[in-house]
């Protein structure tokens, strides 16, 4: 097959857990033996490039008029006439449009999948539709339900405006995924993509060493230790929760208790001040993965205590892949994590107290050590091996659909 990934970064451009899941999925269906291309919008430089990494062909583009790295981390020195004319770029990027048409007229793909399409406007689902391309849309963050960041003070009439367009050019999406069922069946109010034709929970993935693992976890269960270790990894702003959980532990008051944070983000002087009031406060900065799975080995139990619902939560398996049981709030789709993991506990969002108390129930090893078989018997969920099969068979579903000349 002759796939083309859409995502407004790819590597090495890395942002969170999306760009890492795209990099992923598109490395991996390469190894499949598709041709795998990327059409993404994050060069700063006005002439559009062509590179390779691991086999996979980026196309990569600027963002037109949208100021992507402007608007996206510092609106502070935009006028309110600024912000509205970005946000409305989002809407119709002319620029990435043509880009974009062009490209298919170039690539020709069998199939289009598209995931982060911020700033580069979801006309591009029409386009493809005018071309009879079919297009799998991977929902991976909220952007379906509002334009507002969440959190932040929403405008109903803003909001219902958006959500007109979403349904209008949802149409145009042959099938729909999303990591969880939690985001999925949100995403599909307002009926949303109608006319998909597939409309799928599949899991993200991580590349599963069992080996490794293995060795990790027998470590682990050597450790006879009562000083336990919390891990926090992730962005370092209110929505992930870090004011949350540095209360929760400062509220848990137990000597024999660390909690390592590792991240950057708008709090992360707060973090450090923080950490200068309680010595048992480790921040680690923002770390490379080699770095970053050090960390991991080194702690007991991970915490991830965001305050918004997470359309997946890929850091609690990648915790769970060094043998870290995971406390999550009970925020989107992180809990169906736990359910199908069975290595950790679901505590109410936001509740201090409630999350301090499942961290003291976590300062016992016999308790670490019961999630260790549940780990290595379960994380095979999460394989990107069993997420590559269920992509190729959305891909096929739809490309088989165009071979028997219907519309898609």
């Amino acid at each position: 097959m002759k796939i083309l990934i859409v995502n407004t970064f790819y590597y090495p451009n890395m942002q969170g857990g999306a760009e890492q899941s795209v990099k992923l999925l598109a490395e991996n269906l390469v190894k499949r033996g598709h041709e795998v291309g990327i059409f993404c919008i994050d060069s700063k430089e006005s002439k559009p490039s062509i590179e390779k990494y691991n086999g996979v062909k980026v196309f990569r583009h600027d963002s037109g008029n949208f100021n992507l790295y402007g608007f996206s981390y510092d609106k502070k020195g935009l006028s309110k006439a600024e912000k509205i004319k970005q946000k409305l770029i989002c809407y119709y990027n002319k620029k990435t449009l043509k880009c974009f048409d062009e490209l298919l007229d170039k690539f020709k793909p069998d199939v289009i999948h598209t995931n982060s399409t911020y700033g580069m406007s979801t006309l591009i689902w029409k386009t493809a539709h005018s071309k009879n391309i079919p297009v799998v849309h991977t929902i991976r963050d909220t952007a379906i339900i509002s334009p507002f960041t969440y959190g932040h003070k929403e405008n109903k009439a803003v909001v219902k405006m958006h959500r007109t367009y979403v349904k209008y050019t949802s149409q145009f999406v042959s099938g729909v995924t999303s990591p969880s069922n939690y985001t999925l069946s949100t995403s599909l109010i307002n009926n949303n993509f109608r006319n998909a034709v597939v409309k799928k929970c599949i899991f993200n993935s991580v590349q599963i060493d069992n080996d490794r693992l293995s060795e990790i976890i027998e470590i682990k269960k050597q450790r006879n230790s009562d000083f336990f270790k919390f891990f926090f990894a992730g962005r370092l702003v209110e929505i992930k929760g870090i004011v949350h959980l540095i209360e929760s532990f400062n509220q848990l008051d137990m000597d024999n208790t660390e909690l390592h944070i590792c991240g950057g983000g708008a709090l992360l002087d707060y973090v450090k001040k923080e950490s200068e009031k309680n010595s048992r406060i480790i921040v680690h900065g923002k770390l490379d993965n080699e770095q970053l799975g050090k960390v991991y080995d080194e702690c007991d139990v991970a915490v991830v205590p965001s305050m918004w619902p997470e359309p997946f939560g890929r850091v609690v398996i990648e915790a769970n892949m060094h043998a870290l049981p995971v406390i999550v709030s009970d925020c989107g789709g992180m809990p169906e994590i736990i359910s199908n993991t069975k290595a950790g506990t679901v505590y109410k969002n936001g509740s201090n107290s409630e999350l301090a108390g499942v961290m003291k129930e976590y300062c016992n090893r016999d308790k670490i050590k019961l999630s260790f078989e549940n780990i290595k018997n379960n994380i095979g969920i999460y394989s990107i091996e069993r997420q590559i099969d269920s992509f190729e068979d959305v891909y096929q579903i739809l490309i088989n659909k165009v071979k028997k000349n219907e519309k898609v």
